[in-house]
């Protein structure tokens, strides 16, 4: 199969509705979800904005769904019944994680058969980003193409050769949503790499070290990190839409941890030292109970007994 992900900033309804549109004389209604309760279009766009407003770092660009489009050759189509698309998506979930939201559909126009899978930009409930590289996509499309070679040989014409992005099938998917097929400006790279970063570290100090791993050079106004050097070229983290203050509100949480932990291995030597306390008090006592047995039987030796 070929997989293409397209990212969404907006119209999260819109979206869903498309992925929903009836086929033929079916009803409209998804092959698969996940993590969803709702029963309705309504509903799972209602569950999809409620969890991206609890995204922990926001900004007003942010990725709001991922659409991923599974297609496959009109050759396999006989072979293509819905239970396989249910698998399939099974499987994409799986592979990419189970804590997103999910909703998956299918569309069989132009003699093509296309499988559509909506997944959050945030994990369930907890506002964490959930973003992968380019190298983890790629893994993802490689282990899902071995998947299908195990579990269903029968597509043999669904089977791409991953980088020719000219392929047909790929050429014949509509999409009616413009901002999902802009290639992400410099800026915006940059941006959303920062923000990925921010969400895996626990320290100032940890992500300007991450920054630099990933090539972004910080530089600094007054002695304050101000924004990072990319090619030559500044950006301020107010004009990536990054709160500096956000660091602080990390080294804070650290410390914070830090202090847990130092109570805790401080109640840990407590509870040693008393025990050893103990021990030695016990040690004592065994001394002094011997040596009364001594002084009894040396007062029964001095009576000849």
């Amino acid at each position: 199969m070929i997989l293409k992900n397209l990212t969404r900033r907006s119209n999260i309804g819109q979206l869903v509705n498309y992925i929903l549109k009836p086929e033929k004389n079916e009803k409209a209604e998804p092959i698969l979800k996940h993590n969803l309760r709702s029963r309705s279009a309504i509903g799972w766009t209602k569950e999809f904005e409620s969890n991206d407003a609890l995204r922990l770092y926001k900004r007003s660009d942010n990725i709001k769904l991922n659409h991923t489009i599974l297609s496959f050759s009109n050759k396999d189509m006989e072979h293509i019944p819905k239970d396989l698309l249910k698998d399939i998506s099974k499987k994409f979930i799986e592979l990419r994680g189970k804590d997103n939201l999910y909703l998956a559909s299918s569309h069989h126009d132009k003699d093509h058969i296309h499988l559509h899978i909506l997944m959050s930009a945030t994990k369930y409930m907890t506002g964490e980003s959930n973003r992968i590289s380019k190298m983890e996509f790629r893994e993802l499309k490689l282990a899902l193409d071995a998947y299908q070679k195990e579990k269903y040989p029968v597509l043999i014409h669904s089977l791409p050769a991953h980088g020719k992005l000219n392929n047909i099938h790929s050429q014949n998917i509509s999409y009616p949503f413009k901002d999902s097929e802009k290639t992400l400006s410099q800026k915006q790279q940059i941006s959303e790499k920062i923000e990925e970063i921010y969400g895996k570290v626990n320290s100032s100090q940890e992500f300007l070290s991450q920054l630099k791993f990933k090539g972004l050079e910080p530089y600094y106004r007054g002695g304050s990190v101000y924004g990072v050097e990319d090619q030559g070229r500044h950006y301020r983290f107010k004009t990536l839409g990054f709160d500096i203050n956000n660091l602080d509100e990390l080294d804070k949480k650290q410390s914070k941890e830090e202090s847990v932990l130092q109570e805790l291995s401080d109640l840990r030597e407590s509870k040693n030292l008393e025990k050893e306390l103990e021990d030695e008090r016990s040690i004592e006592i065994e001394n002094d109970k011997e040596t009364e047995d001594n002084s009894e039987d040396d007062e029964y030796d001095g009576l000849g007994i």
